[in-house]
């Protein structure tokens, strides 16, 4: 009982997911029907999440560590050098076609399905990495159980607390929306008429943080920087 108090525990905390609650949020606001797009997007977070906890439950953390060897840390690092000084360069000196901003682009109201399904996939798979109360909870339950079945329910019971909150927020959003919905609208009608180079700052200081990781990285491999005294 201890056991799933704790794996439980870890699901509530796993739960406050911010970057499932913004992608949410946006697609609320498109307009058009926005319970099924958010049920499909949740869905993909489900079914992946849910995927990828099986596979390590049963043995698939053994591959995964393989992403933790030297030529792959090294090759991450260099991409994060070269794909962070492009981003900051092109933040500092722009084309000219879009030095004064950009428009922000006008969505369509009826994204496509399949898209909405591979953005919750492709978002969920990068930010697993980080998915440390999942995987603690796995290490749970591999102590609780041994059992498949019992192993996948729990699994299952996990990623329906995970996938909480969005369904929640589109809840909300339901019973609120007539005052909402016009408000937003607005705000985005009038960020699309004027150009905003908003963007530019969060590429450049996005650029600037990966390129300082892989340059130090890589300095510090090749022995650049002089001994401390």
């Amino acid at each position: 009982m201890p056991s799933l108090l704790g794996f439980y525990g870890l699901s509530l905390l796993d739960a406050l997911n911010p970057s499932a609650l913004v992608v949410t949020v946006l697609l609320l606001l498109r307009g058009g029907p926005y319970r099924t797009r958010v049920a499909t997007y949740v869905s993909a977070i489900f079914a992946t999440y849910l995927v990828l906890g099986v596979l390590i439950y049963f043995g698939l953390d053994g591959v995964m560590r393989l992403a933790d060897s030297l030529v792959v840390e090294r090759a991450g690092y260099a991409l994060a050098a070269v794909g962070g000084s492009a981003m900051l360069l092109y933040a500092l000196f722009p084309p000219k076609s879009v030095r004064g901003g950009v428009r922000m682009p006008k969505l369509p109201e009826n994204l496509p399905l399949p898209l909405v399904f591979t953005a919750g996939l492709t978002i969920t798979v990068a930010e697993f990495t980080t998915a440390l109360p999942y995987l603690g909870a796995i290490g749970v339950l591999r102590s609780h159980t041994a059992e498949p079945l019992a192993a996948v329910l729990l699994l299952v019971s996990y990623n329906a607390i995970f996938v909480f909150p969005p369904l929640l927020l589109m809840a909300g959003f339901a019973v609120f929306e007539p005052r909402v919905r016009p408000r937003m609208a607005g705000w985005l009608a009038r960020r699309r008429e004027k150009k905003d180079d908003t963007w530019f700052w969060i590429l450049g200081i996005v650029g600037f943080l990966l390129a300082r990781a892989g340059i130090m990285y890589w300095v510090g491999v090749l022995g650049l920087l002089p001994p401390a005294s």
